[in-house]
């Protein structure tokens, strides 16, 4: 007890230090992406000032109402519409030893608006030195008599001899800076409050374990009674432990149901889906776990109460005819008219025996009918005999698989079975539950000729029974043939070719090597068997595969030899990386045997995927950026301001919304406003190093300046060039940035 206490005292410890570290990192980087996005934006605004009108302006009183005045502040203030966060932005101009006011975006008529020449009295040292080194910077939270804001400033060159003639700052406020520094920081503590939950919850499992090694061990030594206990405490430690962990799988799914609520983006919303997936699938398992451990221990128990037996059956039908649809299966119900309308057993144990028949037999069948059907054996005054058979064209079973077919933890052997194994528990549960109902369970199988599994039951006859369940309402009971259009009509999406082409049967690793990849600035497309693999290879041109070793219909091997055989045939070679469950080194020796270029051991890490791109991608031409402008950001970045790639991200996340306006200005045939934002995306993509886009948008700005709606046609192409260029050069700038 002792040791036990000792050490959850030291991993307590070990948790809260690391813990505290974490935060302490997530908070810094949090600021420094804070940092680096409004320092862009603040870069950004300041090359789009007029620094010809600056030159003009006498940083005085005088300078108010002037036309060059006039036009900067409504720079300023295009500026600011355009950041939305953003409270003030001004001009300041050193004069001897002083910091004065140049041009405000506020109207003359604010409260907050600083006319030309006033005094900034809280001017750093840093803001003084940026008029001679022009080096961009942070600065806040301050408190001014303004408030309490977090300013960036940058500064305005005069293109002609680079010298730095005004400063730019745009101020937003600090509480929501300080709110995404709280939340980061929420966030850090509650992940840790999560895992020292767990790691409590393996400790006390492992405690109760080990206690109960203990007494196992004692009883040992007594008698031949001894085995029997040893069953039954090892059921119901079984049993415990799949408790305690639903706790936590409980908590999660509850948690990402509260997260679903609120605002989230399409990423973030697909990461909530895939964690409930998730959870779902393990909740299954800890379900067949649990019921497996009440029947190991003797403590699962039927019921016998009066329930309809044809609403039972026609409503298992209706909860898995989606299902069934989607994969073009044909699901019919008869049900011998002879069989009593109302009946006696356990309507919630029979359901759950025959969800686990029907879904199964549809899992296995790619192509045909499945069928129930349930006939009256044998009847008297008291008990009817049902026999229910739910019969299949699907893969089928030979003799070997169906002698260990309703043992505990067995599944059917093959590439096929693969696709949809879950515990090996599903069938030997139901098994055990028929015999509780005392009834039987048997199959009747071909291999590739489908199958045909049974039970018989006996139930009790009720001549008579109560209104409640006379009228008591079927769940999902409804007409077989009505499905609705949504549950038959396949989803598409529009979407490019990948670069990559990631082969996996299961929904979830797909969805975060697709997700680790775009991480990487890469697209992919999904195969989900061999054959899918073997035919998508063949058509499109990727520069990069990742193969599961085990697929259904055709694994993984197979699949890169046949691939590997085209490609002798009509040249080239693709490199393929094997994804193996494995790491025995017999497997990954089989693997390059098969054809393959290298291999990973699951599960994958986000490290594993960036180097075997490093190692096997090719790197693509990139003459759409400017790789000067990306070393000279680099330079920046490794000066301290900040990482490359959060400038791409922040340049990525504001261009869809920029293009989105420019594209409303150009319905609403707004020539000032095309010009003005084609104008803010052509620096901001000069200013990024994505040169094409900032010549396209430069062409669109010279045709709104010319004005007008005339050349509404020649716009239109060109901004169908813009959304085809945008689409690629997310993928540009990471590739590039990757070669600077």
């Amino acid at each position: 007890m002792d040791n036990y206490r000792r050490w959850l005292i030291i991993i307590t410890v070990i948790v809260f230090t690391a813990g505290w570290l974490g935060m302490s990192l997530a908070v810094k980087l949090t600021e420094e992406e804070l940092q680096s996005k409004l320092l862009l934006r603040t870069v950004t605004a300041a090359t789009m000032i007029s620094h010809d009108r600056i030159a003009r302006l006498t940083a005085m009183a005088a300078d108010s109402g002037s036309s060059d005045y006039e036009y900067l502040q409504e720079q300023l203030i295009a500026t600011r519409a355009l950041n939305t966060d953003c409270r003030f932005v001004y001009l300041l101009k050193r004069i001897d030893n002083r910091m004065v006011f140049l041009v405000d975006s506020e109207p003359v008529t604010s409260e907050d608006y600083v006319p030309p020449g006033y005094e900034y009295k809280q001017a750093s040292d840093e803001l003084y030195q940026i008029f001679s080194d022009g080096q961009a910077f942070i600065e806040g939270p301050l408190s001014d008599e303004w408030g309490i804001w977090v300013s960036g400033i940058a500064a305005v060159r005069d293109p002609a001899d680079g010298r730095v003639i005004a400063a730019l700052g745009m101020d937003i406020a600090a509480r929501d800076w300080q709110a995404a520094i709280a939340t980061t920081r929420l966030t850090v503590m509650g992940v840790t409050l999560a895992v020292l939950f767990m790691i409590y919850a393996l400790f006390y499992a492992l405690h109760t374990l080990a206690r109960a090694a203990t007494r196992v061990y004692q009883v040992e030594k007594q008698a031949k009674e001894a085995v029997e206990a040893v069953s039954q405490a090892k059921s119901q430690f079984l049993a415990y432990l799949s408790h305690e962990i639903r706790t936590p799988v409980s908590g999660i799914l509850g948690v990402c149901e509260l997260l679903e609520t609120t605002l989230l983006d399409k990423c973030q919303r697909d990461y909530v889906s895939t964690i409930t997936y998730s959870a779902r699938s393990l909740l299954t398992v800890l379900n067949e776990v649990l019921d497996f451990s009440k029947i190991e221990a003797n403590k699962m128990t039927v019921d016998n109460i009066d329930f309809a037996f044809c609403p039972l059956v026609e409503g298992v039908a209706a909860m898995l005819q989606a299902t069934a649809h989607n994969k073009g299966l044909e699901l019919s119900v008869t049900i011998d008219q002879s069989i009593p309308q109302l009946v006696g057993g356990d309507p919630t144990r029979l359901r759950q025996v025959l969800l686990n028949l029907v879904g199964n037999a549809i899992k296995f069948t790619e192509m045909g009918k499945v069928e129930i059907a349930a006939i009256c054996l044998r009847q008297n005054s008291s008990t009817v005999q049902v026999k229910i058979s739910v019969t299949d064209t699907g893969i089928g079973l030979d003799s070997t698989e169906i002698e260990k077919l309703f043992q505990p933890f067995a599944q059917a052997d093959g590439a096929n079975a693969r696709k949809y194994m879950g515990s090996g528990l599903g069938l030997s549960i139901s098994g055990r539950l028929i015999k509780l109902m005392g009834g039987e369970i048997g199959v009747i199988s071909s291999k590739g000729e489908g199958s045909s599994f049974w039970c018989s039951i006996p139930l009790a006859v009720i001549n008579s029974a109560s209104e409640s369940v006379v009228n008591e309402p079927v769940i999902n009971a409804q007409p077989i043939d009505d499905v609705p259009a949504w549950l038959t009509q396949p989803v598409t999406l529009a979407k490019e070719a990948g670069t990559v082409l990631i082969v996996e049967d299961n929904p979830v690793i797909q969805q975060v090597v697709v997700s680790q990849l775009g991480h990487l600035g890469l697209t992919a497309d999904v195969a989900g068997n061999g054959q899918e693999a073997v035919q998508k290879a063949l058509k499109t041109g990727y520069k990069l595969i990742f193969m599961d070793c085990g697929l259904p219909l055709l694994d993984g091997m197979a699949a890169t030899r046949l691939i590997r055989d085209k490609e002798a045939a009509i040249g080239g070679h693709t490199p393929i990386i094997a994804l193996s469950g494995k790491s025995m080194p017999d497997e990954q020796q089989q693997c390059l045997a098969a054809g393959m270029d290298d291999c990973l051991v699951k599960p994958v890490s986000l490290q594993d995927i960036k180097q075997m791109v490093e190692r096997w991608l090719p790197q693509e031409a990139t003459d759409s950026i400017d790789k000067t402008v990306l070393r000279e950001l680099k330079q920046l970045a490794d000066s301290g301001q900040s990482d490359l790639d959060i400038f791409i991200d922040a340049y990525l996340e504001e261009l869809p919304v920029l293009t989105d306006k420019l594209r409303q200005a150009m319905l609403a045939c707004n020539s000032a406003q095309v010009s003005m934002v084609a104008h803010s995306l052509r620096s901001m993509s000069g200013t990024i190093g994505a040169k094409r886009l900032s010549e396209l948008f430069s062409s669109l700005e010279q045709i709104a300046i010319r004005d007008s709606c005339d050349n509404h046609a020649e716009a239109r192409r060109l901004m169908s060039k813009i959304d085809i260029e945008c689409k690629q050069v997310g993928l540009a700038l990471k590739n590039a940035a990757r070669l600077v």
